[in-house]
């Protein structure tokens, strides 16, 4: 379903302010890594909207076309002109879309845009992508247009690389769950908040088993249906239960993509995350990259963006205390996730190491606290850290902690 309230589009709210900042932070590097594929890439806004609100602000249509245009102008490649492909998917507001992508004059090429629902044309816009790199962002208004089947097949394409941002309402996937099997939620703060989130639209078909199918085609399965019985008995919370909910689904999406990373989303300071967004991806660089990204950007992102000065809106990391669920973890409680970790490895690049840390754990603390936690290990001698020049030009030794072409580090496990 698209955004088609009336009201949406008067005034961009904090928490498409949110999601934007999310994907245009993460396009520029992700844009200037895969041109170096030399295979072009395919960027599929799902939901794409009018792409500028009526108070000026751009929609991610207008932010994705300005980040091609900037990472083509500095690109040394030969091929700029069809180098990055976009596509706005609206079923809604196609017109309007339209009109407001004209403002922006592309030298690079113009927006294929799509007049219809993304459940119904994406796998049309996709069937001669073969050898792309394709990058969808699916950002829609409720949760019943994320058809798991669609994922699968995405899988048996032949794209050269494949990755999604998804906007997952896990507290309202949760709360429709409740409702359809008639689980009472009225004295669960975490479920009867969700009027603060606009961007949320109440699941409603004519019956229970409708319901059902729907639930399932979007969830995957029905895991689901334990997760109720549990919090309906008793067991946990709601928070307790979105946490395991999403935990879950990622699991399903892991069946298919090889790294699924999980971002949540708060509305208010002090309150626990609302919602998700997940990034999957199949290539340890796609995760990196994430993941370095959401790091890199945290203050920027989710402290600075404030409401009265007053309202803090994102809850990802916090420093080096906060797993982004609204608890605290410590440096030793790393460390030993982190030598835990090591063992599936006798060696391992450290991009590598990193990406499968948080694919396993999520983005339970910055980077720094994971390498600390190396050099403690290195220090225990339980641990090779080499790294690739080993001497710096002054010939003192290296000490970086990020590989690029010329840079590489190599974890080994020293042998008991």
């Amino acid at each position: 379903m698209s955004k088609n309230n009336s009201d949406f589009f008067k005034e961009k709210n904090d928490w498409s302010v949110i999601k934007d900042k999310l994907l245009g932070c993460y396009l520029s590097p992700y844009f200037q890594k895969v041109l170096m594929t030399k295979k072009p890439i395919y960027y599929v806004d799902c939901f794409a909207g009018k792409g500028k609100f009526e108070d000026g602000n751009d929609g991610s249509p207008l932010i994705a076309l300005k980040v091609r245009e900037d990472c083509l102008k500095r690109a040394n490649i030969s091929f700029k002109n069809g180098a990055i492909q976009p596509c706005f998917i609206e079923s809604d507001h196609a017109v309007e879309l339209q009109q407001n992508v004209a403002t922006f004059i592309s030298n690079y090429g113009d927006a294929n845009i799509i007049s219809g629902k993304y459940e119904e044309t994406i796998l049309k816009c996709l069937s001669d992508k073969d050898n792309y790199n394709v990058f969808l962002y699916i950002d829609p208004y409720g949760i019943k247009a994320l058809n798991f089947e669609l994922f699968k097949k995405f899988k048996t394409l032949g794209f050269n690389s494949f990755e999604m941002l998804i906007n997952f309402n896990s507290f309202g996937f949760f709360r429709d769950a409740c409702r359809v099997m008639r689980v009472n939620y009225s004295n669960d703060a975490a479920l009867n908040s969700l009027e603060d989130l606009i961007e949320y639209d109440p699941m409603t078909v004519d019956t229970n088993a409708q319901s059902e199918v729907l639930l399932n085609s979007i969830a995957g399965g029905d895991y689901w249906k334990d997760i109720v019985k549990d919090y309906k008995a008793g067991k946990f919370d709601g928070y307790k239960a979105e946490q395991i909910l999403s935990e879950r689904y990622k699991q399903q999406l892991k069946k298919f993509f090889s790294y699924v990373l999980d971002l949540p989303i708060r509305l208010k300071e002090g309150q626990r995350p609302k919602y998700r967004m997940m990034h999957v991806c199949n290539h340890r660089d796609g995760c990196f990259l994430m993941a370095q990204n959401m790091q890199k950007r945290k203050e920027e992102l989710f402290l600075n963006i404030q409401q009265d000065g007053q309202f803090t809106i994102f809850d990802m990391l916090t420093g080096c205390s906060s797993t982004g669920e609204g608890d605290l973890i410590t440096i030793e409680e790393i460390a030993e996730k982190v030598s835990q970790h090591l063992k599936g490895y006798n060696e391992i690049g450290l991009t590598e190491y990193i990406a499968s840390f948080v694919n396993e754990y999520g983005l339970i603390c910055d980077f720094k606290m994971i390498y600390d936690s190396l050099t403690i290990l290195e220090q225990k001698k339980e641990l090779q850290i080499l790294r690739n020049p080993a001497h710096r030009k002054n010939g003192k030794k290296s000490a970086f902690w990020e590989e690029c072409k010329d840079k590489t580090i190599t974890l080994r496990r020293c042998k008991a």
